[in-house]
């Protein structure tokens, strides 16, 4: 690194040695056993770390904080402010990414980020991992599986072959972990009509496809003159996130790496047909109703629908100020979707998706710049630990302890479904949705899309690995 500097002892060559904490006090990199971290000098190079928000622009830039705005951002803005008094670098946060301006910036040889906060949609289906616009983290000294760089199965979705090129911050809690599908309940609508309470049900082992399709039998009113103030059990919308959780729930995955590490389309199975089979049957009965618009959450806040379902930040306070909980004026719970026949109550309940967001580093930033800051930036945050770091985040953003339990089991347990791969907006999600508008048959369209989506997933992935 042109910049890097160790004050008072000159090294040819020296080891660096990263870790983990597990208790309060800050770990931060060691190149040597008789340095100082704090003699650690990167001259004042300007470290730059660009965010897109949730949904094209529908979230806020949780990692360039308002200072006052909450408590975990102002310790975010604290963990800056110390990274930059101990190794004298500059933290520029910019709001938003311009892909455009960083392909300029990289062909003329300059610098647009260090680190990009971006979706997998936006790396991987424009190629920039493929096309080596990205640095492997794995490449850089840093130990990766040691947990502040998020769980395996979050590593795993930014995995090309060996290499891994996406981490997360996963001991500030924000941005979240945006795993999809994620489920919440209206305790006052299911109270309304007696019906059991999903958290209950789960830890019986009875939160499955049979009671959920009995609980969406019981909630139905249609009497009002107005189809506008019908009450119902849940809806499916233009993102088909009901159709994914029937999926994910019963054992599915939309590709599969085989023996050979080869990615292969994967939703011509009997799992698959089975879980659109039960999406079909509730769609055609209306026991579930179409709401049209993903966003739209008014039939869940007004009490007029017992469950809804969106990627996990909409329901996280300190992922937005349109999310569920500035709308709805009583409590919601989280739950995972209800278990299909062939799925595991133990096994994972949502995944690592299309527009889930990681942390990238673009091929020209400084490696050792990354060696040096990340152990030490993405430690917990001022004033929290390894063991504590969450509780300010349980306290802001769940209604109970059980719910948060959840939440952390679909953020923990939520593995990668390789959409980036398949082309999911152009063959998968309408294909989903057709399926259970009674458009098409699930049976007739795995099959039919299945060597067009596999040439796609050799195109964007097997290629690479050849």
């Amino acid at each position: 690194m042109k910049t890097l500097k160790i004050i008072a002892l000159l090294l040819v060559s020296f080891i660096v040695f990263t870790s983990c904490a597990t208790v309060a006090e800050e770990i931060v990199p060691t190149y040597d056993p008789s340095v100082d971290p704090d003699d650690i000098d990167l001259m004042g190079y300007e470290y730059i770390i660009t965010a897109i928000a949730h949904g094209d622009g529908q979230g806020a830039y949780a990692l360039n904080p308002e200072s006052g705005y909450n408590v975990r951002g102002d310790r975010l803005l604290q963990r800056y402010k110390e990274t930059e008094e101990k190794y004298n670098v500059t933290i520029t946060r910019i709001d938003g990414i311009d892909f455009g301006r960083f392909l300029a910036f990289y062909s003329s040889g300059l610098k647009y980020a260090d680190l990009m906060f971006a979706c997998t949609n936006h790396i991987f289906c424009s190629g920039y991992i493929q096309s080596g616009y990205m640095h492997a983290f794995s490449d850089m000294d840093l130990d990766l599986h040691c947990g502040i760089y998020g769980p395996e199965s979050a590593l795993e979705a930014g995995k090309l072959g060996d290499d891994y090129y996406s981490v997360m911050a996963y001991y500030w809690g924000f941005p979240a972990a945006d795993v999809v599908p994620a489920m919440w309940f209206n305790p006052r609508t299911l109270g309304f009509f007696q019906q059991p309470n999903p958290h209950e049900l789960a830890e019986q082992g009875n939160w499955n496809w049979s009671q959920f399709e009995e609980m969406c039998e019981a909630m139905r009113d249609t009497s009002d003159p107005d189809e506008s103030k019908h009450t119902f059990a849940a809806g499916y919308s233009n993102e088909p996130y009901f159709e994914l959780g029937a999926l994910y729930s019963n054992n599915v995955h939309l590709a599969n790496i085989n023996e050979e590490g080869r990615l292969v389309y994967a939703l011509n199975s009997p799992e698959a047909l089975e879980a659109m089979d039960f999406v079909r049957s509730l769609a055609e009965r209306d026991l579930i109703v179409d709401i049209g618009d993903r966003f739209n959450i008014t039939p869940f806040v007004e009490n007029r629908s017992a469950f809804f379902m969106e990627y996990a930040h909409m329901g996280l306070s300190s992922e937005g100020n349109d999310n569920l909980a500035y709308r709805v004026d009583d409590s919601f719970e989280w739950i995972y979707f209800p278990t299909g026949p062939k799925g595991s109550s133990s096994g994972p309940k949502s995944v690592f998706g299309f527009w889930t967001r990681f942390f990238y580093a673009p091929a020209n930033s400084d490696m050792e710049a990354h060696e040096t800051l990340l152990p030490y930036l993405f430690q917990p945050l001022p004033g929290e630990t390894t063991e504590n770091w969450q509780d300010d985040f349980e306290r802001n953003n769940f209604f109970s302890k059980e719910s948060f339990n959840y939440f952390v089991e679909l953020r923990d347990k939520a593995v990668f479904d390789y959409s980036v791969f398949v082309n999911f907006n152009t063959n998968i999600a309408p294909l989903l949705k057709q399926i259970t508008r009674g458009q098409k048959s699930a049976s007739e369209s795995f099959v039919s899309i299945e060597e067009k989506v596999q040439k796609y997933i050799d195109k964007n992935y097997n290629d690479y690995l050849e």
